[in-house]
């Protein structure tokens, strides 16, 4: 099996004041960029960005046929870091603690937080 690695997933809902597709591109034309930008004090390994197809009638027809709730989210992030004690570091240097107040700023300019998921999780890859 792969290496175990911690990481952190935002299922996002965007702004009530903004639609979809505005949500949608701020987040990879300008709050994408920005991450990576941060990528080294914030002791990243990898990031990425799902985004839903709400207009994808597919949607509604996998829904269906699992019985599963609709999607109520614009997209989900995902953080990845080589473990618990390396994403604790960020905060033991100016950088680091900078580069988080960034992230987090620049998220209330386009994500709903009070209504948004945000956890930890170790991921155990089955299949690589």
């Amino acid at each position: 099996k792969g290496r175990i690695m911690l990481k952190m997933t935002m299922f996002a809902r965007r702004l009530p004041s903004l639609d979809h597709a505005e949500f949608d591109r701020y987040w990879r034309e300008v709050h994408g960029p920005l991450v990576t930008s941060l990528a080294e004090p914030l002791r990243i390994r990898r990031y990425i960005q799902t985004t839903v197809d709400v207009d994808d009638p597919v949607q509604e027809t996998l829904r269906e046929a699992r019985g599963t709730l609709a999607v109520d989210f614009d997209g989900f992030g995902e953080l990845w870091w080589e473990s618990l004690d390396d994403y604790r570091a960020i905060r033991s240097t100016p950088e680091g603690l900078a580069a988080v107040a960034e992230i987090t700023a620049d998220e209330r300019r386009f994500v709903d937080l009070s209504n948004s998921c945000l956890w930890f999780g170790i991921e155990r890859p089955m299949v690589e």
